[in-house]
């Protein structure tokens, strides 16, 4: 049969252009308007039905692999790629019913997408998809409590979805970082329980949580909770039976200090630094700031000492000593403080080195690049033509024979490189371009079959 004239013209319509039709022409024709509205309630506001076709696209698109792996192994695997495109579909979904007062739909689609979620091992999700993944579980999160705190949810689902929530905890959604479940479960807590249930939420999840930073954050909630409750002395001894964690205990440091009880503050961080060995650095970096604040130099002093001697050597605490010190006392305080400490060397930076060259001491400097442990020839390009010019020759052997040993056990571009780097390094230095002619003829001799690097040492 022949396609009328309106046939041809609807294949060409949009939906939108449908949907603007429909809606002028409910407006000016009462009786098709009520019966439209009449049919759109029944499917979308139902409690029940409302999210039926939502969660079967949401439960497909689970259910829908590719896959991975090579020719002798391979997988089938969640196509994560499809599930963010109609899992973005479905959201704009449940957003709008929602928005037209259907919670109890929204909340359905919001929980059984961390149901299906929490079910994947999420062991082969490509890189590229990792962080659309995690949007899309923040936006759902994002929904149920919006959901939760909507009057016409029933107390029961407002249970259920709590324990889907902890019990997603151990899930590789959380564990993965993916999505911060704790902190979404805090919220759906807020949204939809009384304070009473939620400090003993709380007190459970504080009891089975083994990570210390999730502690922390329980604790903090908790002790929140408690002054919103009035119940300003329960919150202090929590605040006080929880001081062993670092973070805690910083928290009540910071409060003391920003209330002007400097000595307070200044005897739980020094607990802290008797009874947290491992973060003794931490510890003395609050006690230097408590004593920035009390203008006690002396003891300043002393702390920066503490922590330039535990960081094995650091320019910060050089710099900050330098102005601490009186400069009549700065040489012999600086000697001694050097000879206490085990300093680091590294192939490319010498903190001891980088102290005598702030110094302009070219003499010391000379002196420990003479050492075994600073024989490294990232060293020497660093710092050699810093050394005093009387030693130029001592320095040019060294690196002349650091070079000849580099090439005879290294082969490559990139090692070719690399002695071209230093042989650029090392005519900056007093007599260095007659050694670094020298060294190239050497080398020229010796590696002649190797025309990469005859190649990179051309211009010597």
């Amino acid at each position: 049969m022949e396609k009328s004239e309106l046939d041809k013209l609807l294949e060409l319509a949009s939906m939108e252009d449908l949907k603007s039709f429909v809606g002028n022409y409910a407006k000016t024709h009462q009786q098709f308007g009520e019966d439209m509205t009449r049919f759109l309630v029944k499917k979308y506001l139902n409690k029940k039905k409302g999210a039926s076709d939502s969660l079967s696209r949401l439960e497909y698109a689970f259910m829908d692999t590719m896959n991975v792996g090579d020719r002798w192994h391979r997988y089938d695997v969640t196509d994560w790629k499809n599930v963010v495109k109609v899992g973005s579909e479905v959201l704009k979904d449940a957003r709008r019913l929602l928005e037209m007062g259907n919670a109890q739909a929204a909340l359905q689609i919001a929980t059984r997408m961390f149901e299906l979620g929490r079910e994947e091992d999420l062991n082969y999700v490509d890189e590229m998809d990792e962080y659309a993944i995690s949007e899309l579980f923040e936006d759902y999160g994002k929904l149920m409590v919006d959901a939760l705190a909507d009057k016409n949810i029933l107390q029961s689902d407002k249970d259920r979805t709590i324990s889907l929530l902890r019990m997603t905890v151990k899930s590789n959604l959380h564990q993965y970082d993916y999505i911060d479940i704790n902190k979404l479960l805090r919220e759906a807590l807020a949204a939809s329980q009384s304070n009473e249930t939620i400090l003993n939420m709380i007190d459970e999840m504080m009891r089975e949580t083994t990570r210390e930073s999730e502690l922390e954050e329980y604790v903090r909630k908790k002790a929140e909770l408690l002054v919103k409750m009035n119940r300003l002395q329960d919150a202090n001894e929590t605040i006080k039976k929880y001081l062993y964690l670092p973070g805690i205990r910083k928290d009540e440091i910071q409060r003391l200090i920003d209330a002007g009880e400097l000595k307070a503050a200044l005897s739980l961080a020094e607990d802290g630094n008797k009874s947290d060995s491992g973060r003794r650095t931490v510890w003395l970096e609050i006690e230097y700031d408590i004593y920035d604040k009390m203008g006690d130099r002396q003891n300043q002093q002393n702390v920066c000492r503490e922590l330039f001697i535990s960081e094995r050597g650091s320019m910060k605490n050089y710099n900050r000593l330098k102005k601490l010190v009186p400069k009549e006392e700065w040489s012999d305080f600086l000697q001694e403080l050097l000879t206490q400490t085990n300093m680091n060397a590294w192939l490319y930076e010498s903190i001891e080195a980088d102290i005598y060259v702030a110094e302009h001491d070219g003499e010391r400097l000379f002196r420990i690049l003479m050492r075994e442990d600073h024989h490294t020839l990232g060293l020497y390009d660093n710092y050699a033509q810093k050394v005093n010019k009387e030693h130029a020759p001592e320095i040019l052997t060294e690196y002349v024979t650091m070079l000849k040993d580099y090439a005879s056990r290294n082969m490559g571009a990139k090692h070719y490189t690399l002695i071209r780097q230093s042989m650029n390094a090392m005519q900056k230095i007093t007599g260095g371009k007659e050694s670094a002619h020298q060294l190239a003829e050497f080398f020229r001799e010796t590696y002649s079959r190797r025309p990469s690097f005859m190649a990179e040492i051309s211009k010597f």
